[in-house]
């Protein structure tokens, strides 16, 4: 599609359930452990490969492929390279590393948070048919007016002074395109990308961008001192939604900003009831 010129707008931007003796859980009514037997199944350097660590390895991936016993075989080896690189990684002393202790404090607190929230706010409302209705009207962009976005997103590693210079260049651009070909004449590197968006697919700093903009606009997603990335709307196509087609994806989003709302309550009565002091 041809533009007579260039608008650019300067926005900031499973547990898996097998019937393996491995895992503890069963087809058919649970079954109890001799721990005997197969609570260890490996050892490494004579520290023990438990069930546990298994089972917790094959729970956070969404899908390991192959018969039980060779997701089994698979789950074990991972596991036993995880205990290598831990032993390499204390043998370096890095357990020691300030970084890296800061790290793991900042992930346990992270892990204490998240399995609070999921235990306080975790109850699931049932929204009523006139709060679903007021959902759909108030986000047009996501149902009624619900479009798909084709996308074209340019990255490139330069640093901030160059930056500025390409974002001046850009402006004055006939299209992206006329962009890119100053780009290649000017020997830098660039990675181009073309996708096709819905809204419901973008995080809130995108859906609150990517859904206001006109077709042959630019905006700036990504930036940092080293980076940056400008994405330009190519081309729309409608696809609305209907209001008796959005039901359950509604009620789950009027779940999620439930317990927003309630975190927020519970913060906001937490801080009236501390004693806090800020120090200068």
């Amino acid at each position: 599609m041809h533009h007579p010129h260039f608008d650019f707008v300067l926005r900031s931007t499973w547990l898996l359930m097998l019937c393996s003796p491995l895992l503890l859980v069963g087809c058919g009514a649970p079954q109890a452990l001799d721990k005997t037997k197969t609570q260890v199944v490996a050892k490494v350097n004579g520290e023990e490969v438990t069930v546990h660590e298994v089972n917790q390895y094959v729970a956070h991936r969404a899908q390991l492929d192959g018969t039980p016993d060779q997701i089994r075989k698979t789950a074990v080896d991972a596991v036993i390279d995880q205990h290598l690189l831990q032993m390499a990684a204390k043998q370096a002393k890095l357990d020691r590393d300030m970084a890296v202790v800061q790290a793991e404090l900042e992930s346990k607190k992270q892990i204490l948070i998240d399995a609070y929230k999921a235990r306080q706010f975790g109850a699931l409302m049932t929204p009523t048919a006139d709060q679903i209705t007021a959902y759909y009207h108030a986000h047009p962009a996501l149902f009624a007016d619900r479009k798909l976005y084709q996308l074209k997103s340019l990255h490139m590693q330069i640093n901030a002074e160059k930056q500025n210079a390409l974002l001046d260049e850009l402006k004055a651009s006939a299209s992206i395109d006329t962009f890119i070909a100053s780009l290649k004449a000017q020997h830098i590197q660039y990675d181009v990308r073309t996708t096709l968006k819905a809204p419901e697919d973008m995080n809130a700093v995108e859906q609150s961008i990517l859904t206001k903009m006109k077709i042959g606009e630019a905006a700036i997603l990504n930036q940092d001192q080293d980076s940056i990335s400008i994405t330009t709307l190519i081309a729309t196509q409608p696809q609305p939604i209907v209001l008796d087609n959005a039901q359950l994806q509604i009620t789950d989003l009027l779940r999620a900003q439930n317990k927003l709302d309630q975190l927020a309550l519970w913060l906001k009565t937490a801080r009236q009831q501390a004693k806090i002091t800020y120090i200068k």
